[in-house]
């Protein structure tokens, strides 16, 4: 695997980094944590590899449309059935 990659914003050479990613749609948000990710140190801009983003952006958009079905079938009650939800995975 690739360790470090050229920036397409500011041309400095991007490493190969755990980051978290944040996401926000309709009053939801979710977290995604120790992602590996190239990123800038000069301009910060972060780069996810293909596969990886296609996954990670597949599972955050289920669940954006899960809260959402979730949202809409309450509403009328005033109360959402949640507010959040949290996933880890254990490291052994």
């Amino acid at each position: 695997m690739i360790k470090n990659k050229p920036c397409p914003e500011c041309h400095s050479t991007m490493e190969l980094k755990k980051t978290t990613l944040h996401f926000e749609r309709e009053g939801f948000y979710a977290d995604v944590e120790n992602v590996s990710a190239f990123i800038c140190p000069k301009c910060g801009t972060k780069s996810v590899p293909g596969k990886l983003a296609v996954n990670i952006g597949n599972t955050v958009e289920g669940l954006f449309k899960s809260a959402k079905e979730i949202k809409v079938s309450t509403e009328k009650d005033l109360a959402p059935a949640f507010s959040g939800i949290s996933f880890h995975m254990v490291q052994a």
